[in-house]
């Protein structure tokens, strides 16, 4: 019997969101405002390998990952203002954790096993990053508040982010249910799909 944990890491307050030079040509189509680290599944050689996990035995490893949101542009409508704004989910090696014991005593399929459901976690900031940017870009926002109003469907996200994890882990690790990964792993190729199949 194996147990994983994961959990969900935010870098953004109001005083985070920043306007930035930056051009917005050279990012293609709208699934380009979304940027992963790294753009690939994640291996145990990308996670920090610690004797114990937050001072618990029963956790094998956690998987955390950041997203950052910055306004690339704000365009003008009337009294209104619309967004483009981007995303970058970063997979945090420091804070993602494998136990040595966990690698050293169990057989390669188990750990194959763990680490496909660590991939998930990764794959679901992922999916949060690509919802705040189609909410935040497909809408009006005032032209006073705007920081406001994007904080407000940022932190919507980020709670939905958390809940989606929680929710993860208690279908699929508790104890494990491959019934419920294999519906899981579903899940998030379809709604990676509706972001993505645009550009390919």
């Amino acid at each position: 019997m194996f147990s994983a944990i994961s959990s969900y890491l935010t870098l953004l307050l109001i005083a985070g969101l920043a306007l930035t030079g930056f051009e917005t040509k050279h990012l293609g189509k709208a699934a380009s405002l979304v940027s992963v680290s790294p753009d690939r599944v994640l291996k145990w050689d990308d996670f920090k390998v610690v004797k114990v996990i937050q001072g618990k035995s029963s956790i094998n490893a956690i998987c955390l990952s950041t997203c950052d949101v910055k306004i690339l542009k704000v365009i003008p409508r009337g009294n209104n203002v619309s967004l483009t704004v981007n995303a970058i989910v970063n997979f945090e090696k420091e804070l993602s954790q494998v136990t040595e014991s966990f690698l050293a005593n169990n057989d390669a399929a188990t750990k194959a096993q763990v680490l496909h459901h660590e991939n998930g976690h990764f794959l679901i900031a992922q999916i949060i990053a690509h919802r705040i940017v189609k909410d935040a870009n497909d809408r009006l926002f005032d032209a006073k508040n705007y920081k406001v109003e994007l904080n407000r469907i940022i932190s919507t996200h980020f709670r939905s982010w958390k809940q989606m994890d929680q929710l993860y882990d208690l279908e699929c690790t508790k104890p494990r249910n491959p019934v419920m990964q294999k519906k899981w792993d579903a899940y998030f190729q379809k709604e990676l799909d509706k972001y993505t199949a645009s550009t390919k």
